[in-house]
């Protein structure tokens, strides 16, 4: 738990204002996109790629938790990365309402809602459920479920337990820590058990980091996800690995521009 130690002492629990600017234009946030890949952006298609050292991500978007991201995964020194990048346009006056920023937060802090969201499995054809099961629990021993933790004002930092069963990994218990600051949030996940794929040890404790941004832009909402894993073994299966954790991105994305889109009647 150091890690997750030190990101807490660093953090400041005061509570901010609700209103989310937009930080600028995609073209300003994302400087060293190539134009193709800009244009594939605007027009609805996600930007993906793998890595196995984080001094070559590259999608990253210029935003408040980008040096915090980077430095993170360098200490981990995972031997899969993926990082995915998509823009979800949205009204501009949306942006300007009061409540914004906290009603896009409480979408971030609805686990519970994650249970059910699907993924298409290139291997099979065909769409599957990826979260059977997904919800806040109260400490990660006991696992007790208790409600998504909705707040009435945005919190700097935040931290709350869940438990999640997918179909790759099975059942596991997460540490979620939830950042706020210049309208532009944040979210990460660390694993807190073992997990395994099948019958196989895969990943250890603490070993899987997935970091997602939320940053308001001119064109909408940037939506930056990248999973970083340092593994037991491949066991020769880092191709499926990779889809593994490339699929969990696209099925956290697709999550939460679905609930976007509900609460805000988009």
């Amino acid at each position: 738990m150091r890690r997750l130690l030190l990101s807490t002492l660093f953090a400041s629990a005061t509570l901010v204002s609700l209103s989310a600017l937009s930080a600028g234009s995609t073209a300003e946030l994302l400087p060293t996109l190539p134009l193709q890949q800009r244009a594939a952006l605007a027009s609805g298609e996600r930007i993906t790629r793998f890595y196995d050292d984080p001094a070559e991500i590259s999608l990253m978007p210029i935003s408040v938790h980008a040096d915090r991201i980077r430095q993170s995964l360098a200490e981990l020194s995972p031997r899969i990365g993926v990082e995915a990048l998509y823009l979800l346009p949205l009204p501009p006056d949306l942006l300007q309402q009061p409540d914004f920023a906290l009603r896009l937060n409480n979408v971030l802090r609805s686990v519970s809602t994650m249970e059910g969201i699907e993924y298409y499995s290139a291997s099979r054809e065909q769409m599957r459920t990826f979260y059977r099961e997904s919800y806040v629990i109260d400490d990660p021993r006991s696992r007790q479920r208790i409600a998504d933790p909705v707040v009435n004002e945005v919190p700097h930092f935040d931290r709350v337990f869940a438990f999640q069963h997918d179909s790759s990994f099975g059942r596991n218990t997460y540490a979620l820590d939830y950042r706020y600051q210049s309208g532009q949030l944040g979210l990460t996940m660390v694993n807190l058990t073992r997990m395994s794929y099948g019958i196989l040890p895969l990943v250890g404790q603490e070993n899987l980091e997935i970091h997602l941004s939320v940053i308001p832009a001119d064109e909408g909402l940037l939506f930056y996800g990248t999973c970083g894993v340092r593994l037991i073994g491949l066991f020769g299966m880092q191709d499926r690995v990779q889809t593994s954790f490339s699929n969990r991105i696209d099925a956290i994305y697709r999550w939460f521009s679905g609930r976007v889109r509900q609460e805000f009647e988009l």
